[in-house]
């Protein structure tokens, strides 16, 4: 039986192999065992994966750290696979918030988890650079005095759209990879040369977001590139609620009962519940 530990050693290892190992993001118990009856090596947490399941939107500040945290646990008691957990902003503006989160995500037995620049204020939606900075070296402070093997992930939240975001994005990564941050992730890089770009400027491992609309990059293409980790984020639990909403809508617009015959993945589904994959 591995313990947190072991999960947590092993889940640092991943990174360093930089083969852009897929971490895919269950929002419950049932898809936390699906996905490791499907073998991957690693999970973790969709704050709005999360949020959907309680009929909220994400990042609106309607879920709490105690609620986070509390979702986090029940994840990670439901596999045996390394968990990193989506913290948001480690729900709070301030660094001594943020240590109190990863205080927390460790406490509850996160391999590891990420922290964000987004701010709720709608007026400053990114933490300015200096405190962006300083809430990661808080973080990884905590990290190194708690838990030396739990893998602390930075991520810079602003679109990269424009040679000037682009920028932008690299000096907060460098920043943060300076910091001692094990994996640095920017959501809104897409393009092939964007994240060429960060790889050659920044040391860190990188994570890339795949799980979205319009997203071609293949998981060979990303290792090739030397990508450390993909991530999926809220793409599987979107497409099992858009799927539900479907079908849904053709009962109740149709009459008819035609959209069970989609039904897909069902005869493994038990297994996947008792364990037995």
């Amino acid at each position: 039986m591995q313990t947190i530990e072991d999960r947590r050693t092993r889940f640092k290892a991943l990174h360093a192999e930089r083969r852009a190992f897929l971490m895919p993001n269950p929002y419950n118990i049932g898809t936390t065992r699906i996905l490791e009856g499907l073998r991957f090596e690693a999970l973790a947490t969709t704050s709005a994966g999360f949020a959907f399941t309680h009929g909220l939107k994400d990042a609106e500040g309607l879920i709490t750290r105690d609620m986070a945290l509390t979702h986090a646990q029940t994840i990670v008691g439901a596999t045996t696979l390394p968990v990193s957990g989506d913290m948001e902003n480690g729900f709070g503006d301030s660094p001594e918030e943020v240590v109190e989160t990863i205080r927390g995500a460790i406490d509850v037995g996160l391999s590891g988890c990420s922290i964000e620049d987004f701010s709720p204020d709608p007026l400053n939606p990114y933490y300015e650079f200096d405190l962006a900075v300083e809430r990661v070296k808080a973080a990884i402070d905590a990290r190194n005095r708690l838990a030396p093997d739990f893998v602390l992930t930075a991520r810079s939240e602003a679109p990269v759209r424009t040679e000037e975001n682009l920028r932008e994005t690299i000096k907060r990564l460098q920043a943060f990879a300076d910091a001692g941050a094990d994996c640095v992730y920017a959501p809104g890089l897409v393009e092939k040369q964007h994240i060429e770009t960060v790889l050659a400027e920044v040391p860190a491992p990188l994570n890339v977001l795949a799980g979205r609309k319009h997203f071609h990059l293949t998981r060979k293409e990303l290792e090739d590139m030397g990508v450390a980790r993909v991530s999926i984020g809220s793409g599987l639990a979107r497409i099992a609620f858009g799927a539900f909403t479907a079908a849904a809508e053709s009962l109740k617009d149709s009459g008819s009962f035609g959209c069970f015959d989609r039904e897909e993945g069902m005869e493994d589904f038990d297994l996947f519940m008792k364990g037995r994959l």
